[in-house]
């Protein structure tokens, strides 16, 4: 089972310029610095309540978009049979997933 904070980790890296300044400021400091609502509200000289509501609709847009483009599933479930076929071990296998890999 992914952890939430890798699973946001992975939507920021695809999805964050979809995200307002504040939101993508928020979402970096709780999710990549992993630091506490409370140290970020101090930070910003912001509420703990703003800090919590902004990361939290961060966090369903997030979700939303992915929902809707489904690229991080798709791009872990190529992954996944990347993986498969390099377990194979048969040298057209390997060939094309190189080329796979290169796209």
């Amino acid at each position: 089972m992914i952890t939430k904070t890798r699973r946001m980790n992975e939507l920021l890296d695809w999805y964050e310029d979809l995200l307002t300044a504040k939101q993508k400021e928020l979402m970096h400091f709780y999710y990549q610095q992993d630091l506490s609502l409370r140290e970020i509200a101090q930070e910003l000289e912001i509420s703990h309540n703003a800090v919590y509501d902004t990361i939290e609709r961060a966090t369903k847009r997030l979700e939303t978009i992915e929902a809707n483009v489904q690229a991080v599933a798709y791009y872990n479930n190529m992954q996944a049979l990347i993986k498969q076929l390099k377990a194979k071990e048969i040298k057209e296998i390997e060939t094309i997933v190189s080329k796979m890999e290169q796209l």
